[in-house]
């Protein structure tokens, strides 16, 4: 027994020799760094067995609802909100009902109806190309009565435009059939907004149309030759109210012919971007320099919900580098492949003033004639830090990486104390005493 405490004398002799050395900063930084790790490693686990509950409940919802086509007539019919802060939308007239009653657009199809209709060849184009078919994009087909209210705009606008309603299943199905190898990286994008936004590209690619946001309001015809009607171009894409937030477009809004060539470049832009990832991990930055996007994305179970930009990797920033080089390839010379962005000021009014980010540049276009982004911003409920996983603190919302960081702080200050103001002397005074 004797031996035994000395050997543990021993061992507290030599350790406090060890810290008191050169070791002793490098061990400090390690023990830092370690709960650093483990802070976040166990908020990564939490919010990872909170989304893989999250996601089996919406998988049972989507399996129940997967049939359900909604008529839209009903939403339609109530013409604008009269007390819509907007005056576009206050003078939008309810539309007579004998024109929408057998309207294509009155009901959210599934891709199944859609797909036998192209069989069929029941879609007209516009005199550029462009189909008549509206796609649209939610988790499942349980759509909220909000929601529902701004799809029936578009029936109000446009009563001759297919309406299609596809959900994450159906998404990931266009993907495995029509670009299997894209598929990969589809799936190991871990924040569901960055599958909706890449799916975007590749129906408007197969299929061309008209893609719109689920926030998105029709006020009046975009089809026109002031819109996407026009025969100077054969793709469209909004134009962006904060340049400084999205770059010059976004992706909220946009129409072409299939087949376009700007989505094959979007896509493959997108595909080698990997992210601009604005985060203190180095060993992320470094999987994204030598282009190992999917092992990057699966650091997060480890790093917590790493700052992955949702923008740079499949949003509107990566979008609008791609319509720069794309327009620096030349490919807007030709009427064929041109891409021509929609005036914010007539097809982008943020009607929100400004919930994006809260900046005074969103307030220039609180609405606009022809249609309206509501702009909801419900990804960022599922998006990368800063915008997701929080904790209320005396009711103030406090990202989990910033609970993390503040933890670690404390941990560097009582590191500190202990060693700057008498710990190590205290320790070497019991040690005598022993």
């Amino acid at each position: 027994r004797r031996w035994g405490l000395m050997r543990i004398d021993r061992s507290a002799i030599a350790a406090s020799k060890m810290f008191r050395g050169p070791l002793r900063g490098p061990l400090v930084v390690a023990t830092i760094f370690t709960g650093y790790a483990a802070i976040v490693s166990f908020v990564a686990a939490y919010e990872d067995y909170q989304h893989q509950s999250k996601l089996s409940a919406e998988d049972e919802v989507r399996m129940k609802v997967e049939n359900d086509r909604h008529d839209l007539m009903a939403s339609a019919m109530l013409g604008g909100n009269t007390s819509d802060p907007c005056e576009y939308v206050r003078r939008v007239p309810r539309p007579e009902h004998s024109v929408i009653s057998e309207a294509p657009g009155r009901y959210l199809i599934t891709p199944s109806e859609f797909k036998n209709g192209l069989k069929e060849n029941t879609i007209p184009t516009l005199p550029n190309g462009i189909p008549k078919v509206i796609h649209q994009t939610w988790w499942s087909r349980k759509v909220s009565k909000k929601s529902l209210r701004l799809a029936s705009s578009w029936l109000r606008c446009m009563p001759g435009w297919t309406h299609v309603l596809w959900d994450d299943n159906d998404a990931r199905n266009l993907f495995k059939e029509e670009s299997p190898d894209l598929l990969t990286m589809f799936d190991t994008y871990p924040y569901p907004v960055q599958r909706s936004d890449i799916f975007r590209y590749l129906v408007l690619f197969k299929y061309g149309g008209l893609y719109a946001d689920m926030d998105y309001e029709c006020i009046s015809d975009i089809s026109g030759p002031d819109g996407i009607g026009s025969t100077n171009a054969t793709a469209f894409v909004s134009g962006a109210p904060n340049i400084l937030v999205d770059g010059k477009v976004q992706n909220t809004l946009m129409s072409s012919a299939p087949g376009h060539l700007f989505w094959e470049h979007t896509l493959a832009t997108s595909a080698h971007n990997c992210g601009r990832m604005g985060e203190i991990e180095l060993v992320v930055r470094l999987l994204v320099g030598l282009g190992f996007c999917s092992a990057a994305f699966q650091m997060r179970p480890f790093l917590g919900w790493t700052g992955i930009s949702v923008l740079s990797t499949t949003g509107p920033r990566m979008l609008s580098e791609a319509y720069d080089t794309y327009h620096d390839m030349g490919n807007n010379d030709i009427e064929t492949t041109r891409v021509s962005i929609l005036p914010v000021a007539l097809f982008n009014g943020q009607a929100d003033q400004g919930a994006k980010d809260g900046g005074v540049e969103d307030l220039t276009y609180p609405c606009a004639p022809k249609s309206i982004h509501r702009n909801s911003a419900g990804w960022t409920k599922n998006s990368p830090f800063p915008y997701t996983g929080e904790h209320r603190i005396f009711g103030v919302r406090f990202p989990h990486r910033l609970v993390a960081l503040l933890l670690l702080e404390v941990m560097a200050l009582v590191a500190c104390a202990f060693w700057c103001l008498g710990g190590q002397e205290a320790f070497d005074e019991r040690t005598k005493v022993k």
